[in-house]
């Protein structure tokens, strides 16, 4: 079928993927890596909470802005829309970082959450589509390609974050880190998609919903038997008579008549012209016979002709008649009339000559006096208020149909997929394994370079940088299981992420304990799984429990609400990391918050294994 072939004859396009996953090389690490900025921060005398919250800020504008961005991307596609759009995404994060070097200290971590997670979440929905639109066969696996890429930028960029600090400073680094980001724009002029290839419904963003959506279809029907019902092709339909339909007939026959016919659709035919529109045959108007014969018609032509003109004459005799009647009535009328008028009105009318002398010119200067006068300027201001409200301006309208439009793309946006998901109770578990893949990349991650300075011994800040390169290896390590779980079922995923979960939790404890290097570097490690396993199989586990068909109604409220959720977490961190010890103390309520999520996805996935393998065990169990 051709959708074989599309699958097994797709090209890899090596360019495109090349950029790909540079660009999730690059972009990701400024929220990965932001914990050696914070280190630096800190040691200017900026509030520790404010350096905290840099990146909730981020991931807050990057999921209020790209469920916009993601419905946007379809309309905005094509060969040159989608790296428009993604170079200005990549313009806003330059600026971004450019504009930190000349702000002050504590309105740095603002900007770069703000406008970097703007500019990041352009340039993910454009990188989305292009990878939805290119490798339909390879999704999965280009996924896995891509979370590599975020692993290892987030090995590398915390050693490039230390050598700029300290050959430029802290404040210069953001111009040559700016720079840096900028190298990514070959990258994006690569996002370019092949119009040659065309791309399946069976494979897309939209997979599922199309499935579920498919009703019939005529894939097959030549050679095999099915209960679907079958399209019927109008060209093989017989058009000189409609009862005889040649799509029954044999095949030699039907390649005769197309032969013969091509394209062209030929008129209705007479039959079903003479039937009305409930199918009753209307037979055609048979003009009658007279009885008198050929001569008498002939000798009585004459006589029909004297007959029509003497009827003529009395239709004519009858129209004047009849308006002489009409005129005898209009004089009657005006005569009554006119009699009434002198009746009613006795006055004598006096004819009065109009001169120049009688009637004084408006002057210009009586027209001023006028129109200075204080009630002319009291009605002319009324009747403009009146005018403007009644009948507002063009640019009123303009404004009006845009706020109009803004407030129905809001309610379409979040209010109508906010009490849809509300009313779903699976949307609560996929919120919290949400929330716990956010905590563990903003927060988390984070505070690993903050715990570092205060483990006794101090660990130096390129042993901390090895450290956290020790992380990204371990993530990637465990994306050499990406071909495996391509290939595995989407409902198997939920066991995978709460294995990921168990460690992540397990990490959290460790760094709230760790007082050594060796405790600090084992946490790392078992920490880099646990990130990775959540990472990489967190939104398909959360599809598959929520389901293809609400998975689309609820995605936005999803990414909104997780991250409104993770800002309301990393305020109430604020204020226990200012005391002494608050780095370790905020890592032990991380890891309290993820055995709760833990414990949850735990009681689904046995749910969900009794109901899909124990339970059928249990009834075949010979007792």
């Amino acid at each position: 079928m051709e959708i074989d072939l599309q699958s097994n004859g797709a090209k890899w396009r090596w360019s495109l993927l090349i950029s790909v996953v540079f660009l999730n090389v690059c972009l990701p690490s400024l929220v990965l890596a932001y914990g050696v900025l914070w280190v630096h921060l800190a040691n200017l005398d900026v509030p520790l909470w404010l350096g905290f919250a840099a990146p909730t800020f981020y991931l807050l504008s990057y999921s209020l802005t790209q469920c916009w961005f993601r419905e946007a991307a379809d309309s905005w596609g094509g060969t040159v829309g989608y790296r428009v759009m993604a170079a200005i995404g990549l313009i806003v994060v330059v600026a971004s970082l450019f504009i930190c070097a000349f702000v002050p200290l504590y309105l740095q971590p603002v900007i770069y959450g703000i406008f970097g997670g703007l500019g990041s979440s352009l340039i993910s929905a454009q990188v989305d589509a292009v990878i939805f639109e290119t490798y339909d066969s390879r999704v999965g696996i280009v996924r896995g390609i891509c979370c590599t890429g975020q692993a290892v930028g987030q090995s590398l960029f915390p050693h490039i974050l230390s050598v700029l600090i300290n050959y430029y400073g802290y404040t210069y680094s953001f111009i040559v880190l700016a720079g840096i980001i900028l190298q990514a724009l070959p990258a994006i002029i690569l996002l370019k998609i092949d119009s040659n290839l065309r791309r399946s419904t069976l494979y897309s963003r939209h997979t599922d919903f199309y499935k579920s959506y498919t009703g019939f279809q005529n894939d097959g029907a030549d050679n095999y038997f099915t209960a679907e019902l079958q399209l019927n092709d109008l060209s093989k339909k017989s058009w000189k008579s409609p009862s005889d339909d040649n799509s029954h007939g044999e095949a030699d026959d039907i390649e005769e008549f197309i032969d013969a016919v091509g394209t062209i659709t030929p008129p209705p035919s007479p039959e079903e012209k003479r039937r009305n529109i409930f199918g009753v045959d209307i037979l055609p108007e048979i003009p009658e016979e007279s009885e008198e014969s050929e001569e008498d018609v002939e000798q009585g032509a004459p006589l029909k002709e004297s007959f029509n003109n003497q009827r003529r004459i009395s239709n004519a005799i009858k129209r004047l008649s009849t308006l002489g009647d009409n005129l005898d009535e209009y004089i009657t009328k005006q005569v009554n009339t006119e009699e009434d008028c002198s009746v009613h009105d006795n006055k004598e009318y006096s004819e009065l000559e109009v001169t120049f002398e009688t009637i004084s010119p408006i002057t210009d200067i009586h027209r001023e006096k006028v129109f200075n006068t204080f009630s002319f300027r009291c009605q002319s201001t009324v009747t403009n208020i009146k005018r403007r409200l009644g009948i507002p301006s063009y640019r009123m309208y303009r404004l009006r149909r845009r706020l109009t439009y803004l407030m129905y793309s809001i309610t379409d946006t979040f209010i109508k997929p906010l009490t849809r998901s509300l009313s779903c109770w699976r949307f609560y578990p996929a919120l919290l394994l949400r929330f716990a893949k956010l905590c563990l990349s903003a927060v988390s991650l984070t505070l690993l370079p903050m715990i570092a300075q205060q483990v006794r011994p101090k660990i130096a800040m390129f042993e901390t940088n090895f450290l956290m390169s020790l992380h990204g290896f371990s993530w990637i390590c465990f994306l050499l299981s990406t071909p495996w779980l391509v290939q595995t079922q989407k409902r198997n995923f939920k066991y995978v992420v709460v294995i990921g979960l168990k460690v992540a939790t397990a990490a959290c404890f460790v760094f709230s304990e760790t007082n050594s290097h060796d405790s600090f570097a084992i946490g790392c490690v078992v920490s880099g799984l646990g990130f990775g396993a959540v990472a990489s199989c967190c939104d398909t586990a959360v599809q598959d429990f929520v389901g293809a068909r609400k998975w689309a109604k609820i995605q936005s409220t999803l990414e909104t609400l997780s991250a409104s959720l993770l800002t309301l977490f990393v305020v109430g961190l604020s204020f226990v990391i200012s005391r002494e010890g608050g780095f370790q103390y905020s890592m032990f309520l991380i890891g309290i918050v993820m055995s709760v999520i833990t414990i949850v996805w735990l009681i689904l996935a046995a749910v969900a294994l009794y109901d899909t393998k124990l339970k059928y065990l249990r009834l075949k169990w010979p007792w």
